[in-house]
Parts: C-alpha cells; structure tokens; sequence
C-alpha cells in the first residue's frame, strides 16, 4: 500500500487539489514518513517472498533470512537512537513496534531448533555446508547440539541410518571375470592392500563435508546436485531431494486452497475432487508454458497472446530505481 502510494503520489496530490479535498491533503513532511516507513518494511517483504517461494527450494535459507531480520532490528533501533531531527518523536513512537516485531520474530524463530529439516537443509547446500554455522556470530555457539558440530553430527546421523543402505541402482553390476596372470601371483599383495586400515572418509556424508564449497556464482542449487554433486554422492543426493522438497512456508499450500476455491464455486458446487484436482494441475501446466489465458493477457493477433503488467503492483523497474535513488536511512532520518 505504501509502496503503491508513493509510486501514484503526483496523481494523488492533482487529484485532491482538483477535488477541493483540502482536508485530505497529504503535506510533504508525510509524505517523508510513508517513504521511511516503505524503507523500514522493504527487508522484510523480501525475506517474506523468499520464504514463500515453492518453485525452488528455499528450505536452506531459512536461518540465514532469521539471521537478517535480527540484524535489520537491531540496526534500525540504533539509528532510532541515533536520530536527533525534528521527527525525533515521532520516529521514537516506532521502537516499540520493533521490540514487537523482535519478540514474534524470536516466537517463531524458537521453533526451527527441532526440526531437522533446517539445519539439514543448510548443511546440504553445496555453496553452504558448514559456512554460516561456523561464524562468530553463529547464535547456537561452538558447542552443543546447535552448533556446526551439533547440527553436522546430527545430519550425519539421519544420513548413516536412513539413506546410506539404499540401492541406488547406479553401480555397475559386478561380474565374474577371469583373473590374470599378474593378479594370481600378486595374491599376497592383494591381501596386504585389504588389510590396510581404512581411511577416516568412509562415507558420503563425510565426503562431501570435507570436499571444498562450491563458490561458482550463478548455480541454482538444484542444478548443482543434477550435474555437479549427484553423480558423485547419490546416496547423499536422495537426502537432498527429501529434504530440498520441504517448503519453507505453507504458503504455496493455501494458495493451492485459494486457487481450489475459484474452481469450486457456488455454481459449480457439484464437481467432482478428481476434475478440480485435474484442472488445478493443467491450468499450472499453461502458466509453466505461459499459455494461460486471464486478466495479464491480451490478444494481439490471431493465436497470439502478450503478458500484461499487474496494474495493482507498480512496475519492477520503477521500484528497483526508487530503492536505488533512496538516501541511507540515516540520512533519511
């Protein structure tokens, strides 16, 4: 909304004038506080769209976004101190509002201690691993079960008892070959090398967490484990595709339900669950192929259709320029 009104600000003010609404004349020094409240806001409508996204995973990001939140409070309640203009108090009026934001934040925040999903999420990411756990900063310490030790040795676990005795099918069968000549005299040396104590490494799991990050820029983390870590880990790549198959949110489940809701109407109260099922999921195959017919389309020849803008939302490129022409909140304040 604020976002929206600032994009429609001259309309607004030329609108108001021409109405003769002098009592709804929004003055320059509010229009000042909509823009700083659009900036308080921004951080977390990213996090919030991140968190809702369900085309890609997002599971690995979950702490990671925690950890920005917590960060964007703190800083904002320090410039809040900071702040010596003549919106002094009414910008003070926002700390509370803050504090109860940190307070929600913490409530949910609480709960991603016992799932395993997150942290296995995180340490599965080939570009992650260990990375962020083993910060400073780090809130699970150095020790205990939420440290990078805690979580690692925990993932290790899962890993050990439920996906290293699966059989992934992609190991050449062994055959039975004639040996040569060379390996029936070296018989001892081959006992020899059996008996060799075996190395430190002797999984997956231990392998890939020893194995550098990968810190090519530009990878989408499916596409890592497609075509650069699956191969070489597929007992750890079918951990991954369990875990990675988490949603973040129920988000992309309740706009399943909304979307099930304009199937099933009142006029339409009698369909059967399997063709509401069916045209959910072919109407999500036309949007994959962008050959959905609605309200973002129009028709521009015979069969041919071009996207629309969403005239509820300002234009992307708008919103990146404005973002990027803002002053730094402090010089805002």
């Amino acid at each position: 909304m604020c976002e929206r009104g600032i994009y429609l600000r001259k309309a607004i003010d030329m609108y108001v004038r021409q109405q003769g609404f002098d009592h709804l004349q929004i003055s320059s020094q509010e229009w000042k506080r909509v823009e700083l409240i659009l900036d308080i806001l921004r951080p977390f409508k990213k996090s919030s769209d991140r968190m809702e996204a369900t085309k890609r995973p997002g599971i690995e990001k979950v702490f990671w976004i925690y950890e920005s939140l917590y960060n964007e409070l703190d800083r904002l309640c320090e410039v809040m101190k900071a702040s010596h203009t003549t919106e002094t108090e009414w910008i003070q009026d926002l700390q509370p509002a803050f504090e109860a934001m940190r307070k929600k934040l913490t409530k949910y925040y609480d709960k991603t201690a016992l799932p395993s999903v997150y942290g296995d999420g995180m340490i599965l990411d080939p570009r992650l691993k260990l990375y962020l756990m083993s910060q400073p900063e780090w809130s699970g310490g150095h020790t205990g079960i939420f440290s990078a030790v805690g979580y690692s040795t925990a993932c290790r676990k899962r890993y050990l008892e439920l996906y290293q005795k699966i059989d992934h099918h992609l190991t050449e069968s062994i055959t039975t070959r004639k040996r040569t000549h060379n390996a029936i005299e070296d018989d001892d040396f081959e006992q020899m090398v059996s008996s060799l104590p075996i190395d430190i490494i002797t999984n997956e799991y231990d392998a890939y967490i020893n194995a550098p990050r990968i810190q090519e820029k530009g990878l989408q983390l499916l596409d890592i484990w497609r075509n650069h870590t699956g191969s070489a880990l597929p007992h750890l790549g079918f951990m991954a595709r369990d875990v990675f198959a988490v949603p973040a949110t129920g988000a992309g489940v309740e706009r399943v339900f909304s979307r099930s809701g304009k199937v099933e109407t009142k006029l339409r109260a009698r369909i059967d669950p399997d063709t509401t099922t069916k045209i959910m999921m072919y109407t999500d195959m036309l949007k994959r192929q962008k050959r959905a017919i609605g309200m973002n389309r129009k028709l521009v020849g015979i069969g041919e259709y071009e996207i629309e803008s969403n005239e509820e939302e300002p234009p992307l490129e708008w919103r990146d320029d404005w973002f990027k022409t803002r002053k730094n909140m402090q010089a805002v304040m």
